[in-house]
């Protein structure tokens, strides 16, 4: 295994599999706090947290469907 930092080489099929679990994470969590109904404040936390996540594989894998706004 390889590691590049600071390269603009594309990312291995872990890097891609470890940004797609943190965003399955991300958006369990804001799921779990919506249905214990949290406040405001976290759960805005949890949105910015799976719009990170999100961000993070559109910009591993540029030919995504994460890549595309809606």
């Amino acid at each position: 295994m390889s590691i590049s930092i600071g390269t603009s080489t594309p990312s291995t099929a872990w890097e891609t599999h470890a940004a797609w679990l943190r965003l399955r994470g991300d958006c369990q969590q804001l799921f779990d706090h919506v249905l214990q109904g949290a406040g405001r404040p976290e759960l805005d936390d949890d949105k910015v947290a799976v719009l990170a996540s999100r961000d993070a594989i559109a910009r591993m894998d540029q030919g995504s469907a994460v890549n595309i706004l809606v």
